[in-house]
């Protein structure tokens, strides 16, 4: 997990090499690899943000920081990339660029719904896999138990 200030840094550098080659006169189309930077990190952030929400037990035991701490960062860290979200926007809209932002949030949301929807069916595929084992050892185990019991008769 890459960490918060990483990310909002990352964020930061894609959105001042996007808005300065905007100045300069460049196609938004031109410049993708900078968009995927900036919402990978907005990604890493919401991933940080699950993270914080969800630690593992030894994350819970020896964790650093702080709920206090971690819900401050992670907030400010959200803040912060909203911020830059609509600053991007904005400058997009005042160059009139805006339809190519709308155009990839519109492809985002499809993308989004279809990694849910994988996501969903994966766990419960996982849920339906650890039912049938988990009924299978119990099987097993009362079968033992019986042919234990029956033994010793």
């Amino acid at each position: 997990m890459i960490e918060i200030a990483a990310a909002l840094s990352m964020a930061g550098s894609a959105f001042k090499m996007l808005k300065g080659a905007m100045e300069q006169g460049r196609e938004v189309q031109d410049m993708y690899h900078q968009f995927a930077q900036f919402f990978d990190a907005k990604e890493a952030i919401a991933e940080a943000d699950q993270h914080a929400k969800n630690p593992s037990m030894v994350g819970k035991l020896f964790g650093g920081n702080s709920v206090e701490a971690q819900a401050l960062q992670v907030t400010a860290a959200r803040h912060k990339i909203k911020q830059i979200e609509k600053e991007l926007y904005e400058f997009l809209l005042y160059t009139g660029q805006a339809q190519f932002y709308e155009d990839m949030m519109r492809e985002r949301r499809i993308i989004r719904q279809q990694r849910i929807a994988a996501a969903e069916a994966a766990a419960r595929k996982k849920a339906m896999i650890i039912d049938c084992v988990a009924i299978a050892g119990f099987v097993v185990f009362v079968a033992g138990l019986i042919t234990f019991f029956v033994s010793i008769i």
